[in-house]
């Protein structure tokens, strides 16, 4: 295998757990994936697209909950094998589609998932959009910190995941508001955010009238909530001033140091730089990053003229 020349290692996945982001990392001797806080984390690497890249893995869902499967494959299309990539397009199909297809046409272990308590939420982005979704569980943020959302309201404590994606197309549908906000807003709102007083405003009116489509339902099994979440990075100085990143990593040599992360996001330092870097870790997921100590590449910033 022509890899095993080179001293490299694969970023497979990004978790949080208890607010804390972490790394999963395979390195080309051993198959063993390691878990890496991603505080503090110094990466030195070059994009080497001679050597394959790796499967990304796929989540299994069950009533324990969810568990990360690792595998060694190389990818077929995009960044998972094609037997991860089924399982994970019958799973989010399975999620997503449950209330419509019932507990009977969906894989059990999904459907045992699901037969946990769920909540409701809305939620902020910096640039000012905000979505409805849905978590298992009745306590916790996973969820918002995993997608980087910067404020949020749970709006319903309900009995099951098939009844809270019911309520959540609802209300979608009731006051065209979204399940999803693209990255690209996620970003643009760390540069250029909106004040956070303006931010909870926007998020207590949209759950006001999230709350009036709710009120106005016969329907049981869930009760409403007004919880109040906000990102732990909204008092981190790192996420109040922060550059685009300004190289693609995608190819070529970088080099940096992951201070804070809201979502997948980084904000990361630069040896003798003295700016703070916003990045995008996803792109970096399941490719080959070689290690060592070569020349790097210089980065160009650009002068803003407002």
């Amino acid at each position: 295998m022509a890899s095993q020349a080179h001293d490299v290692s694969y970023l497979t996945a990004i978790h949080w757990q208890d607010n804390q982001p972490r790394v999963r990392v395979q390195t080309d001797e051993t198959p063993s994936t390691e878990i890496v806080e991603t505080q503090d984390l110094h990466l030195r690497f070059r994009i080497n697209d001679d050597i394959p890249r790796r499967c990304v893995g796929r989540i299994e869902r069950s009533t324990e909950g969810s568990v990360y499967v690792d595998c060694e494959s190389p990818p077929t299309t995009g960044r998972r094998c094609e037997r991860c990539q089924i399982v994970d397009n019958i799973a989010a199909a399975n999620m997503h589609q449950a209330h419509r297809k019932g507990r009977d046409a969906i894989d059990q272990r999904m459907a045992a998932y699901l037969e946990h308590p769920h909540r409701l939420y809305v939620a902020i982005f910096r640039d000012g959009s905000t979505k409805i979704g849905t978590t298992r569980g009745t306590s916790g943020g996973q969820r918002l910190v995993e997608q980087g959302a910067w404020f949020a309201k749970y709006v319903g404590h309900v009995e099951d995941g098939f009844l809270v994606r019911e309520l959540e197309d609802l209300v979608s549908e009731s006051l065209n508001l979204g399940q999803a906000v693209d990255t690209r807003k996620k970003i643009s709102g760390h540069l250029r955010a909106k004040d956070d007083n303006e931010l909870q405003k926007i998020l207590e009116g949209v759950t006001l009238e999230v709350r009036k489509v709710l009120k106005a339902q016969n329907l049981e099994g869930y009760s409403l909530l007004n919880e109040t979440w906000s990102n732990p990075a909204i008092d981190d100085p790192l996420w109040q001033d922060l550059v685009a990143y300004p190289a693609t990593l995608t190819h070529g040599a970088h080099e940096f140091t992951i201070r804070s992360m809201v979502g997948r996001l980084a904000a990361c330092t630069r040896t003798g730089m003295t700016e703070v870097f916003l990045l995008d870790l996803q792109p970096l997921l399941g490719r080959a990053l070689e290690r060592g100590d070569f020349e790097l590449d210089e980065l160009a910033l650009q002068v803003s003229l407002f």
